[in-house]
């Protein structure tokens, strides 16, 4: 029952409007940035050629060739990260909706469903079109392509001690088109997060107009710019740890902690709204 009532909220979530923008304005990035490099890089001998996967939107390594699509996709995913489930509570119990609902469903279930829905529609959408843009480019660019963005040498210690520091670096040692698939699976998995948890925060604080709901993933995903990091052995930016090919220091730690605390808000926020609700 509950599983019917989470997809039935899904399909009707991918289906409004704005999920529907939010995935265009992906795709239309995958297919800008795709149809560059086949015209960049057509001709080229496979063995000058660069890996097909640290061509794609996501990754970081592009910025060594050309920065200005990941550039303006870094700066719009604060807010892309809103729009397919964010506003669905909120419009909901602005129409008064959420009366009917929770009558229906009970008060926890609704909430429940409403927040596994947001998580689930949110990593859809920041899914799929990177999941495309790795089938594309698998057969658009020869396979055997080891080349870097940087046009460091693979043998180079530099570009070694680069590979060393991507997040999941052994999976990428072991196979770079595995280690593509499960960083846009990761980033899929996080997007879904904070898609839910902005579900959750306008179930605890009324907001009377939506746009408001863009603030808490803007401050959170910014939150890192205002920490003292002189003395910071690693980076605590959240794009050196989503970004695929990323050189930056990271610490597995510190990303592991930080995803905890997010799915920890989610579930404490949950408990704290149908509590509050059913008093």
């Amino acid at each position: 029952m509950f599983l019917k009532i989470v997809i039935a909220q899904v399909i009707d979530l991918l289906k409004k409007k704005e999920a529907a923008l939010a995935f265009m304005i992906l795709l239309g990035m995958v297919i800008y940035t795709f149809i560059g490099n086949v015209l960049e890089f057509q001709g080229m001998d496979a063995a000058e050629m660069y890996h097909p996967m640290k061509l794609m939107l996501l990754s970081y390594n592009r910025t060594d060739y050309a920065a200005d699509m990941t550039a303006l996709f870094m700066q719009l995913y604060p807010f892309l990260i809103v729009l397919p489930a964010g506003f669905s509570l909120s419009r909901e119990y602005q129409l008064g909706e959420h009366v009917y609902l929770s009558a229906r469903l009970g008060n926890r279930v609704y909430k429940l469903s409403k927040v596994f829905a947001a998580f689930l529609t949110t990593g859809i959408v920041f899914t799929i079109p990177f999941l495309m843009e790795f089938l594309l480019n698998c057969v658009s660019f020869p396979l055997n392509a080891v080349g870097d963005l940087s046009n460091w040498s693979v043998y180079d210690e530099q570009y070694l001690e680069r590979v060393g520091n991507y997040f999941m670096g052994g999976l990428y040692e072991a196979n770079p088109y595995i280690y593509a698939l499960a960083g846009i699976l990761l980033f899929g998995l996080v997007s879904g997060l904070l898609g839910a948890a902005t579900v959750v925060i306008s179930s605890l604080i009324k907001v009377k107009y939506n746009i408001f709901l863009f603030l808490p993933s803007l401050i959170l995903l910014n939150l890192p710019l205002m920490l003292p990091t002189d003395n910071m052995q690693f980076s605590p930016q959240w794009y050196d740890y989503l970004l695929l090919f990323n050189e930056e220091v990271k610490s597995g730690m510190f990303f592991a902690i930080a995803v905890a605390a997010l799915l920890a808000f989610v579930a404490i926020g949950f408990l704290a709204s149908s509590r509050k609700d059913c008093l």
